[in-house]
């Protein structure tokens, strides 16, 4: 079999720090080669390298970096704009921030067509073939849309079809599925695998967690710091991994079929601690009992949330419901997981019950009393007893503020004394030093951010916590201890959670019960073992089946 890609002792410096060193490997035509690692570990540089798309002030050294005979090394940049959609394609992680907000979807496709092909080949038609072929439903009505009137899934297959417009021999792939809900992932990575097979094209794709290329990937390549760790095929590396960090990547993972009592961790591995005790279903069975017998710490009495649909004075007024009449309890000490796909209405439900955004009716009661914000006081007592911890660690602490500023505002507000020791009880107590509160939020790594995060979230000290994607942006390594570390304080200190989150699996390992949101309804509210044993519904059966 023909090699497509060679590369050969590639090393990326940006300033004084060498990012990736000394990596070599090869990818044969029709073939796809997965890099998998930690953020930081050099993946995606590696990938903007064979685009040249790093950021400026990178050097580059290699032995050699050769596409299709051709030398990648010290190209123009004619060359590069020849090479780029043409013959090597892009699908970039977050599509979104990709996609021109201000341009209507059709029209950026065609205008990658344009700079690769003659007028009369650059067609309208050919794009909405291109939508078909990804699987988009009603081509026209997308080529005329604008990104922001589309679903993630849509505006994912909306990339893909802008990669592969003029059917490059190489299609990298940097996270492509990360923030898809677990359907829209398994249907991307089965239409890619199609898509290939119709095109004879080799793929490259970038991931941080392994169990999603189990499947996928003809071969894999581990990276750990700038450094390759671990490369084979992907049958011999998933069933006998041989290095500690690619064992510990794929232990990370939630098990589908026990509870652990914690999740092994990549510092377990490493340090070659690896025994962790399983809950018995016996103990299981009684934490649920002892559980439920307790006064509900939060009621929902059919809550629904709906928006104006018409907005002149003069027209009759209709409603788009986003979420109906929903009801259920979260009981103390209990994790309630919260799943369905984008547009189910999970975070909708999150940001009701903290009246972040008022619901339009239905009642919810906390601690037996109706949450009714008429005053000052009521809103800052609810603010106090619910807090949230969101999606993006970076995005929720103040760039300019550090650790222990953002932490002493909220414990001022709240009329804290002693702030200096309470500050260093909330550190310990989210296992970071004392030390980080002197630093700003980019001097932390990713799962330090999040442990800040939830340290603010605690200083109040609420009684519940609503989880809303809280560990999605995290690598799997991470995800594990930020798992854990919930789960530890939700038993120290009583909390209960409200769990957001596409992933199954994930889910399953941190609730007591789950509840499923299908298009804003409640499909079931079920015990989390039970209802992946068995499910009373097809939606369920369908979020399950898409476990990768």
């Amino acid at each position: 079999m023909k090699a497509l890609l060679k590369v050969k002792d590639l090393s990326i410096e940006i300033g004084s720090k060498r990012l990736v060193d000394s990596i070599g490997f090869s990818l044969d035509e029709n073939q796809t080669l997965a890099i998998v690692g930690e953020s930081g570990s050099g993946k995606s540089l590696t990938a903007l390298s064979l685009l040249g798309l790093l950021p400026e002030g990178s050097k580059v050294h290699a032995e050699k970096i050769h596409f299709d005979s051709l030398s990648l090394l010290g190209l123009e940049k004619k060359t590069w704009q020849q090479l780029r959609g043409e013959a090597i394609g892009m699908v970039f992680q977050e599509p979104q921030s990709s996609l021109n907000p201000s341009m209507r979807c059709g029209p950026q496709v065609l205008e990658v067509l344009q700079q690769h092909r003659s007028s009369g080949e650059a067609t309208q038609e050919i794009v909405l073939t291109a939508f078909e072929q990804v699987l988009l439903p009603e081509p026209k009505r997308i080529f005329k849309a604008y990104p922001h009137e589309l679903s993630g899934g849509q505006k994912q297959r909306v990339m893909i079809a802008m990669a592969l417009i003029c059917q490059p021999k190489l299609l990298i792939c940097d996270e492509p599925t990360t923030a898809l809900d677990v359907t829209v992932q398994k249907e991307v990575l089965a239409l890619l695998k199609q898509l290939q097979q119709q095109y004879k094209m080799s793929i490259l794709f970038i991931s941080h967690d392994l169990s999603l290329v189990r499947s996928f990937a003809d071969s894999v390549l581990v990276m750990q710091g700038g450094k390759i760790v671990e490369q084979g095929s992907a049958k011999s590396l998933f069933s006998k991994p041989q290095h500690a960090y690619t064992k510990g990547l794929l232990s990370a993972r939630p098990p589908l079929d026990q509870r652990p009592e914690r999740l092994i961790t990549l510092a377990d591995f490493l340090s070659d601690n690896t025994d962790v005790a399983i809950e018995p279903q016996s103990r299981r069975k009684q934490h649920l009992e002892k559980l439920y017998k307790n006064t509900p710490l939060l009621e929902v009495h059919q809550l629904r949330k709906a928006y104006p649909k018409n907005t002149f004075f003069w027209q009759k007024k209709e409603e788009t419901e986003v979420l109906a009449p929903i009801s259920f309890e979260i009981y103390p000490g209990e994790t309630l997981g919260l799943v369905g796909e984008s547009g189910s209405g999970k975070s909708t439900l999150g940001r009701s019950l903290s009246y972040l955004t008022p619901p339009s009716g239905g009642r919810v009661l906390f601690e037996g009393e109706p949450i009714i914000l008429k005053t000052e006081y009521a809103r800052q007592k609810l603010r106090k007893d619910i807090q949230f911890i969101f999606q993006d660690p970076y995005a929720a602490l103040h760039p300019r503020k550090t650790i222990g500023q953002m932490l002493a505002e909220v414990l001022r507000h709240y009329k804290t004394k002693a702030i200096s020791e309470r500050i260093e009880e909330l550190l310990e107590q989210v296992g970071l030093e004392k030390e980080m509160q002197v630093r700003y939020p980019h001097q932390l790594s990713g799962g330090q951010r999040q442990r800040a995060v939830i340290a603010r979230a605690l200083a109040p000290k609420p009684k519940l916590i609503i989880c809303d994607e809280a560990v999605a942006a995290l690598d799997i390594s991470i995800q594990a201890q930020v798992l854990n570390l919930l789960n530890r304080l939700k038993k120290q200190l009583g909390l209960s959670y409200l769990f957001i989150s596409h992933d199954m699996a994930v889910v399953r390992y941190v609730s007591d019960r789950i509840l499923v949101l299908n298009r804003g309804k409640m499909e079931t509210l079920q015990e989390a073992d039970q209802l992946f044993l068995e499910p009373n519904n097809a939606y369920t059966q369908k979020l399950i089946d898409a476990i990768l």
